[in-house]
Order: C-alpha cells, then sequence, then structure tokens
C-alpha cells in the first residue's frame, strides 16, 4: 500500500526544499494559517490541533490560554449487548415489511410512509452523540494587557502551533503538537528572559461528574460520561526549568520558569470490539502514555511527531501561480480580500493542505475515524450529534484520500465499517429477514446499523453500499491484494448479496423498497406531485415514492466493483450473477426539462434548490455517467446540476444545503470537466460558507449547547469537516482522474489556475504522477509504477493520445 523508490525520492526533495524555504514564501504562505490577534470564537477563529484519538483547540490567548479537549471515543449512548429494540429494531419492521412495498410499488406512497414512521422506525435510545469533555485553561500571570507584535499560527507543513508575542520587553513564545505516534499534546512555554513563565491551570469540564486530582507535578481529571457513565481520564504532567510547581486547591501553580513543558493524554475505556466496546481502564492508559513520553525528552517527541506525519503530507507538493502580495497576508486579510472578489489561487492551496491536514490529523489507524467534527467538539451535543452520517457527509470526508495518497488514513474508515458490518448483518436478519449486511443514515462508536429517526432523513437503507464504495477504492488506489481478500471482499460480497435478496420488480425493473431519495421527497398540489416546495411539515408530503435513482446507481456501482473483486479471487460465476442482476435495475431517464430523473416518474421541477443531489452519484462520487463514454446522460446531469443552483437558497431553507452539499456540485462539476464551474463553487464554498480558519461550515437555525459561535445573520453556524476534507480531493481531480480505467491529464482545468505544478497524486491502478503545466498546456507528466510493460490509457484535457507522440512530455517509469 505504500509507495517505494518514487516516494522516497519525493520525500527526499520535499525536505530539502523545507530546509531552503524562506519564511515569506508563496510555500511558507500557503501551508500555514496566521494571524495577529488571539481568537474569540472556536468555530471560525480557533485551530485546530489532533492525533485521531484526541483533538485539542487552541485559542492562543495571551492572558489566557484555552485548549478545549475532547476525545474521539466521548460519546454517550452504548452498544445493543442483545438488546436490539434499544439500538433501533423496531420488533413491528419484519412484519410490516411486505405491506410497506406493496404500497410503494402502488402509488401509496403516504400508506407507506405512515407505516415506515410506525413501523419500521426504531428505538434511537442508544444511539448517543459525540460529545466534548471541555476546556484546559492556563492563566498566565500579569500578561492581560500591554502585549505586542503578537502572532497566532498553524503550520500545516510540520503540524505545530505558535503564539509569539512580546511584553515588557520580553518576547514569549509557545509551541505546540499533537502526536500520534506518542499519543499525546505536548506545550513548550518559553521566553527570551529568565525565569519569566508563570501560570495556573485549571479545567472546565462539561459533564456532569469528574474530579481533579494534583500530585506533586501532575494533574489529573477522572470523569464520568453524562448518560452512559463511561470512565474518562485527562492526564497532564509539568515538566519545569527553574521555578517551582505547586497546588492551591484544584489548581495547578508553576511560577518564574525559564521554560515549562506540558504533556497532556486523554482516553476512555472504548475499544472497537464488538459486543461491548468496552477496552482498559483510562487511567491505566494514560499512566503509560504519560510514562513513555517522560523517557524522551521534548526535541525527541518533536522529531518522532514531525516524522511522523510529514511521511504523509509530504507525499503531495501542490504549487499554483498566484497574487504573491496577497499571500504574504495575515489569513483573515486574505480571507476577506477572497470574499470581497480578489483573485488569490494561493488560499486554495492553502486550502488545499489545510484539507489534507485535518484529514491525518483526525483519522489514523487503530483509532475511530473522523466524525462530522472530525476530532474536534466544542459542545455537549454537537450539531447533527456529531455522528457519522452516511447519506454523503462520512463519504465526503474521505473522498481526498485516494487522489492526494492517504490510504493510511481511511484505513480507520474502513476498519469502522468492518466493525459496522457485524451488526448490519444482524440488521439485515431481524429487520429485513435476509441475508448480507446494511446500514442507514446515522452511525455511532457502537456499532448500530437501524434505521431510525423520521422523514425525511431516516429511511436510507444504502449506507452499506455507499461505504462499500470506498472498500473498493481502498484497494483500486493501492493494489493491495491481501487488503481485497482478507477485508474488502467480504464487505462488499455480504452487501451485494443483502441486494440481491431485497430488491423487488417494478414496472419490469428491479428496484429498492423502501428508501427516500436522500431527505427528499414531494408534495401533492393540484397538477401532481412538485419537489420543489420541501415542507415536510405538511400532511400533503410524499417520501416513499417508487424508483429512487439514487438506489440504482448506488446499486450499480456496488454490483460493478464487487463482481472486479471475485474475478480478481476467483469467483466469477458470483461476479456473473450480480452483472445479470445490474442489467435488471431501473435504466438512467432524462426528464421533460432535459434533465437526469431523480425518481422515475418525471416529477422534478426547476424552482427546486434542494441541498441532496443523490441522483448524480452516478457522476460523483460514482462512474455511471461521464462524458467521455455517456454524454446524453453527462449533459443531462448538468442541467439537474443547474436546476438545483451551486448555493444556498434562504426562501427554501428548510430544503438549502451548505459547505456539504456545495461540495458535491462542485465535484460533479469536477466530474463533468468543467472546472471553472467548479472553481466558482469551491469559492463560494471558501467565502459564502467559510470561515477566516479557512475551515467550512454548514448552518443552523436554532442553538446548540454551549459554546460561543460564530453568527451569520440571524443564524448560528457550525465548523463541519465533510467539505473542508473533499477540497484536497477535487482540485486533485481537476489536474487528474483515473475513475474511468485511464489516466486523465488535466481534465478539468480552471483558468485561475494558469501555471502550476504538482508532485506525488495517485491514479487507480497503484500509479504516481508529478506534473507540471504553464499557460494551460501541460509541460510534463511523469507516470511512477508503470508495471510489466503495462501501458496506461492516457487522454489529455479531451483526447485519448498516443504516448509515442508525447514521449517528451509524459514520462513512463
Amino acid at each position: 500500500m505504500k509507495i517505494k523508490t518514487c516516494l522516497a525520492i519525493t520525500l527526499t526533495g520535499l525536505l530539502l526544499y523545507s530546509c531552503t524555504t524562506k519564511k515569506n514564501s508563496p510555500r511558507v504562505n500557503n501551508s500555514r494559517l496566521w494571524f495577529e490577534y488571539p481568537a474569540r470564537y472556536w468555530n471560525s477563529q480557533a485551530l485546530h490541533l489532533g492525533n485521531s484519538y484526541f483533538g485539542a483547540s487552541y485559542f492562543g490567548r495571551v492572558g489566557e490560554e484555552v485548549f478545549t479537549l475532547t476525545d474521539q471515543s466521548m460519546w454517550t449512548g452504548g452498544p445493543a449487548m442483545g438488546e436490539w429494540g434499544k439500538a433501533g429494531v423496531n420488533p413491528k419492521a419484519m412484519k410490516s415489511l411486505p405491506k410497506i412495498r406493496d404500497a410503494v410499488v402502488n402509488g401509496l406512497s403516504q400508506l407507506a410512509d405512515s407505516l415506515i414512521s410506525h413501523d419500521f422506525f426504531g428505538s434511537a435510545e442508544l444511539q448517543g452523540n459525540f460529545t466534548s469533555i471541555g476546556d484546559l485553561k492556563l492563566k498566565f500571570t500579569d500578561q492581560e494587557e500591554g502585549w505586542e507584535n503578537y502572532t497566532r499560527s498553524l503550520d500545516l507543513a510540520n503540524s505545530l502551533g505558535h503564539v509569539q508575542y512580546d511584553l515588557n520587553n520580553i518576547t514569549f513564545t509557545r509551541e505546540y503538537f499533537c502526536s500520534y505516534p506518542d499519543r499525546v499534546l505536548a506545550m513548550k512555554f518559553s521566553a527570551d528572559s529568565p525565569g519569566k513563565i508563570s501560570f495556573d491551570i485549571s479545567t472546565d469540564i462539561i459533564q456532569d461528574s469528574s474530579t481533579v486530582e494534583i500530585e506533586g507535578n501532575t494533574y489529573g481529571v477522572k470523569g464520568f460520561i453524562d448518560g452512559n457513565d463511561r470512565p474518562f481520564q485527562v492526564l497532564i504532567h509539568v515538566k519545569n526549568d527553574g521555578g517551582s510547581v505547586g497546588r492551591n486547591e484544584k489548581i495547578l501553580t508553576v511560577r518564574d520558569a525559564n521554560s515549562v513543558e506540558l504533556y497532556l493524554t486523554i482516553a476512555t475505556n472504548y475499544e472497537m470490539r464488538y459486543p461491548d466496546y468496552t477496552g482498559d481502564n483510562p487511567e491505566i492508559i494514560t499512566n503509560n502514555i504519560i510514562e513513555k513520553v517522560l523517557i524522551q525528552d521534548y526535541k525527541q517527541l518533536k522529531q518522532r511527531h514531525a516524522s511522523d506525519y510529514k511521511s504523509l503530507y509530504d507525499r503531495v507538493r501542490l504549487e499554483i501561480d498566484g497574487n504573491k502580495k496577497v499571500e504574504k497576508l495575515p489569513t483573515n486579510e486574505r480571507f476577506q480580500k477572497l470574499s470581497s472578489g480578489e483573485m488569490d489561487p494561493g488560499y486554495k492551496v492553502l486550502a488545499f493542505n489545510l484539507g489534507r491536514y485535518m484529514i491525518i490529523s483526525s483519522s489514523r489507524p487503530n483509532s475511530l475515524p473522523a466524525n462530522l467534527q472530525g476530532v474536534w467538539n466544542a459542545f455537549l451535543r454537537p450539531p447533527w450529534t456529531g455522528n457519522y452520517q452516511s447519506n454523503i457527509n462520512l463519504q465526503e470526508i474521505y473522498w481526498s484520500c485516494g487522489p492526494t495518497d492517504l490510504a493510511e488514513c481511511q484505513q480507520s474508515y474502513i476498519d469502522w465499517i468492518e466493525n459496522l458490518a457485524i451488526s448490519g448483518r444482524e440488521i439485515a436478519k431481524r429487520v429485513y429477514g435476509t441475508n448480507g449486511w446494511v446500514s442507514h443514515t446515522t452511525g455511532n462508536i457502537w456499532g448500530h446499523a437501524a434505521p431510525i429517526g423520521s422523514h425525511p432523513w431516516g429511511m436510507y437503507p444504502m449506507g452499506a453500499a455507499w461505504h462499500c464504495q470506498h472498500v473498493w477504492d481502498q484497494y483500486a488506489f493501492t493494489g493491495d491484494m491481501e487488503y481485497l481478500s482478507s477485508q474488502a471482499y467480504p464487505l462488499l460480497k455480504d452487501a451485494s448479496v443483502f441486494w440481491l435478496e431485497n430488491l423487488i420488480p417494478y414496472e419490469g425493473y428491479l428496484i429498492t423498497a423502501p428508501t427516500v431519495s436522500a431527505e427528499h421527497g414531494a408534495l401533492m398540489t393540484e397538477v401532481g406531485l412538485n419537489p420543489a416546495f420541501h415542507d415536510f411539515r405538511s400532511k400533503d408530503y410524499h417520501y416513499s415514492l417508487p424508483g429512487v435513482y439514487q438506489d440504482a446507481e448506488m446499486i450499480w456501482d456496488l454490483f460493478t466493483n464487487t463482481s472486479k473483486a471475485a474475478r480478481l479471487l476467483g469467483e466469477d460465476e458470483f461476479a456473473d450473477s450480480l452483472l445479470a442482476v445490474r442489467e435488471r435495475l431501473l435504466p438512467l431517464k432524462i426528464g421533460k426539462h432535459g434533465q437526469l430523473q431523480e425518481w422515475y416518474e418525471d416529477i422534478d421541477h426547476p424552482d427546486c434548490k434542494h441541498r441532496h443531489i443523490a441522483h448524480l452519484y452516478a457522476v460523483s462520487p460514482g462512474s455511471q455517467i461521464n462524458p467521455t463514454t455517456t454524454p446524453e446522460f453527462a449533459d443531462a446531469a448538468k442541467k439537474s446540476l443547474n436546476m438545483r443552483g451551486d448555493g444556498r437558497y434562504l426562501e427554501q431553507e428548510l430544503a438549502s444545503g451548505g459547505n456539504w452539499s456545495r461540495a458535491h456540485r462542485m465535484w460533479c462539476w469536477v466530474r463533468l470537466m468543467d472546472g471553472n464551474r467548479s472553481n466558482k463553487i469551491l469559492t463560494e464554498i471558501l467565502t459564502e460558507q467559510g470561515f477566516e480558519n479557512v475551515l467550512t461550515h454548514q448552518h443552523a437555525s436554532y442553538h446548540w449547547e454551549k459554546k460561543d459561535f460564530y453568527m451569520d445573520g440571524d443564524l448560528y453556524c457550525h465548523f463541519q469537516l465533510d467539505a473542508s476534507a473533499s477540497i484536497p480531493g477535487c482540485i486533485a481531480e481537476m489536474l487528474l482522474q483515473s475513475h474511468m480505467n485511464e489516466i486523465h491529464l488535466l481534465p478539468a482545468l480552471p483558468d485561475e489556475f494558469k501555471t502550476g505544478k504538482i508532485t506525488g497524486l495517485r491514479a487507480r491502478g497503484g500509479y504516481t504522477i508529478d506534473m507540471e503545466w504553464k499557460d494551460h498546456e501541460i509541460v510534463y507528466a511523469d507516470i511512477y509504477n508503470v508495471k510489466n510493460g503495462m501501458l496506461p490509457v492516457i487522454r489529455l484535457k479531451d483526447k485519448i493520445i498516443d504516448i509515442k507522440e508525447y514521449e517528451e512530455v509524459i514520462r513512463l517509469k
């Protein structure tokens, strides 16, 4: 799963480059966030550190530094442990399923909706939510006023946080990093004059039950998660050079030190192990971590952290000629200028780098995958519960992993899917009465896979099918046959078996039921069903419409990928059976407006601006529709995208989406080879749905529990990882696409990206590509890992090329 010789060369070159880069060069400015004032808001201004196990968001305040802390396993709720009724299994479901399906195929959609609500949706009693621990507070002595020359920054190239300022002719410096190999947050506080570091250590814990324990140089918090009483522990060790360490009740004090190092770690007793999900005592875990950390010095820990982080981050380097004057400005000023319409291609390089940084910092092997908040959370109960939302959001977080060479980061998601499938097999039997495995809209750390909630979002049986797209892509990019046979294929095969047993006949085809086109339905009006009016509170609203194209496209994709895997592993008969059934799925249809239909009945409406465009899965992330193979359907997809619009429509606020919704549109346009349209939406995501810390937000029109929010008019806005994490992959696909069994160079290069270069991009088939272009024309493309003389099909812009005619430009390695 790793690149060998090519990667070594790339890493060496990057490390040398890093050593010789000037402080204010475009390379540095597009790989760091920096500001000249402390943060006030967690959402829009705080900077985030993470090691996948836990996250820490720092504000850089001078008088009182604050770190908002949580662990990836800080979750309420709990595992089923045989009580399936509490984990979403409605005891009426299996008996009611034939009635629901009969209602769907006979056009009685409201009857089906009612039966689903009462007999199919199960209890969410054990679902739970992601939650926060609270704040670490470091109160500095006599530093409230008078400071100057302040900077607060996050170095994305090295995963280092910095705060620096002058006070009373003394320069104070803080450095932070969150280490994956050592599972610790390291903080170093120093000054250029001796004896000037003094502060108090305290915590503000938002869970109801916690106690502080101080012993010598150690500050600990023991607590229990609200609702399930699972234990957690925060452990901090103080290592001071000079001065003294003392105690004042529940505060650990540091006085007159030359420098101070703090080492913090967090743990719960969670382990991703079915059925009880219980591991070691968190006190044992944290003590062992700190004990091992203290064997090393700060420099060693920092080197281990940098080596680990850069082994992933340095694989890909993007450079785009940009506005060098603007690139020198603090990040908030660049954000303001971009928002006012000034071009800054380098800001998009910054977003590319930040997206990869966030993925690396929140999703590593042997830990949980990133959820909607990544691994950062300031809330007792965050928006959308911070869950593993599986009708686009979780998947969107991982769209960048294949193209930008972060397969290891996606592995935690694959492992989570493998665990989910254990419960998914139970849900297939207990809810549907069939074999295979299935999962639905919401996910958690407890393996829940049943349909819960309500219309419009709860009835979504396609979670497993969409997850399996990533299961297959992990193989497609790496070519790891051991992974395919031992982990991927069992997941692909059982997900396919579920649908082989659950497709039902309709109008001569096979469809799914019950299902809802992601969170979307139609209002019955005097002239028939109209999806343009998204008012699910109306008694005239219909969700269970027959013939949902989202499902047909996802199952087409699942059967296609599973059949490929089956043939690679010698199961040709099963592969043939999948392709035979695939031919009986609903065929794609173009409607009366020239659009790609969302449902079998042609009811799409030009005024509908709904956030989900699930029926365009075939464009992205799927491969069923592409301008090179299905131009008529590609044009219909463009029509659908134009009808839905690019942005957020407040007049349809119940239907309108935010960052993740725009990101799917951005990806569809890049797959349709319109780089300018995709880049336009990217700009709007970073500005209209963006924050000055370069992250992006979904919006909410109601208040969530704790804490300060960034205000957008009268709406509360919350940071959400999905769109930000997808940006690197989308920019990568502007430069290189490989989902159509060819290496497609410069398929959707925007005008704004006139000249640039990139190294380390990955293509399916295990290829690595370095590429440079100037004035929108290719300068060179080096394609590595060409095996056994097998030449890939290469397309340059819109034409398949003869490599012999381009041998000076396209070089196979």
